[in-house]
């Protein structure tokens, strides 16, 4: 199998968890009460002509004109991060709204490094005002980012806390009235921990700090909501080596940090060979955490090596309930669900690729195969096709009605 490249991803993996809505569905393009241009016209009153408009890094989805309520008065602001062709210039971003069909600068925000990564809103001190949380790094390729807080409620930006960071989360995590923030730090090989904060009018306290394993290499994904039925926190994707990876995931419980370890699973099984993401793969609002499966009795090198990708939940009972099984096929931009009525599979893969078997470990028999062929090449005589796209036909000898309820394209 194909080496998986790592998956870096935007972090807002929390389908259909009210929780977190505050912050990620602010950040989509805004259904603006006047003419889009005219919006534009209005901000380039206050955003010199020659600046760049950005969004954040970690939301593909983001629009470069974001909208939120701070006032919670029932009408949106409209923010803007900016920054200028200077070098040593770093970015600033300013808050319009419209007041009687004009849109006014009501304040501005400077000193913002040069890369942004995330931005989210909530009202974390219960004064009526969303905070504006801004995530940032000074270079594209920089290790540290750097989380600063701003109170905005007196109509001039009140920095509230300055932290670096590694990822940031902020949200309800402890069911109670007040929102807090989840930042968890990795400097590799030297500390790693998570911290819970809250925050009382102007004041921030820590109410926990979990520290974790700090041989690891930096998240390459990261998400946060429902990690069981009743418990919230977050799941942290680290590279461990140059292409295994691990996972940590973290609940939150009475304003204490917890770091989870299924009752029927042990640490080693949370080490994988290739990077996969958590994620709500069946969109029931909770997160899975991966396991990989080797799914060849060949002793075969991890490069040549075909695995399986198991989705697991976890229950109120902390247990680890498998969800999915996944065979995913990098080269050839597919994955293929195998269904969990099926008995143990192994995977046979042709030299390159294209050609995969799903055999019964019981019998040896064929449970179902998938050829790619490229696209516009001569189908094979006999068999059914599964799916095409730009790249490539995916054919079968088996039902393709089937195939096509286990197959997705990439």
């Amino acid at each position: 199998m194909k080496k998986v490249l790592f998956l870096i991803g935007c972090l807002s993996m929390c389908t259909g968890c009210s929780l977190f809505q505050s912050s990620t569905s602010l950040l989509k393009p805004p259904e603006l009460p006047v003419k889009q241009q005219e919006v534009k016209q209005a901000i380039g009153k206050y955003v010199p002509a020659q600046a760049e408009w950005v969004s954040p890094i970690e939301d593909k989805q983001a629009n470069k004109m974001i909208e939120a309520d701070l006032d919670q008065d029932h009408t949106n602001e409209l923010i803007v991060f900016y920054k200028l062709p200077d070098q040593t210039s770093q970015m600033e971003a300013i808050v319009l709204k419209e007041e009687k069909g004009t849109w006014k600068e009501t304040l501005k925000l400077k000193d913002l490094g040069r890369e942004l990564h995330k931005v989210e809103f909530m009202d974390l001190n219960n004064d009526g005002f969303k905070e504006i949380l801004v995530g940032f790094s000074f270079s594209e390729d920089a290790s540290d980012k750097a989380l600063i807080v701003y109170d905005v409620s007196k109509g001039k930006p009140k920095k509230l806390m300055e932290s670096q960071y590694s990822a940031f989360f902020s949200g309800n995590f402890s069911n109670d009235t007040k929102g807090e923030i989840l930042l968890a730090s990795l400097i590799p090989n030297q500390e790693h921990s998570v911290r819970l904060y809250q925050f009382d009018k102007n004041n921030v306290s820590v109410l926990d700090e979990l520290k974790l394993d700090p041989y690891v290499y930096p998240y390459y994904h990261s998400s946060s909501g429902s990690i069981s039925p009743s418990l919230k926190g977050v799941v942290l994707d680290a590279g461990v080596g140059a292409h295994s990876s691990t996972s940590f995931i973290i609940g939150v419980r009475k304003d204490k940090l917890m770091n989870i370890l299924p009752d029927n699973l042990k640490q080693e099984e949370l080490f994988r060979a290739y990077a996969v993401n958590s994620e709500d793969s069946n969109g029931d609002g909770i997160i899975e955490f991966t396991i990989q499966r080797e799914a060849s009795s060949e002793s075969l090198a991890y490069a040549d090596m075909p695995f399986i990708n198991e989705y697991y939940q976890l229950n109120d009972q902390k247990q680890a309930e498998l969800i999915h099984k996944y065979y995913d096929n990098a080269s050839y931009l597919y994955r293929f669900e195998l269904p969990q009525d099926w008995p143990a599979v192994e995977v046979e893969e042709s030299k390159d690729g294209r050609y995969v078997k799903f055999l019964s470990k019981k019998d040896d028999s064929v449970l179902f195969d998938v050829y790619a062929i490229d696209k516009g090449q001569a189908l094979p005589k006999g068999w059914n096709i599964l799916y095409e796209t730009n790249q490539f036909t995916y054919v079968t000898n088996y039902s393709a009605a089937v195939g096509k309820r286990l197959f997705q394209p990439k």
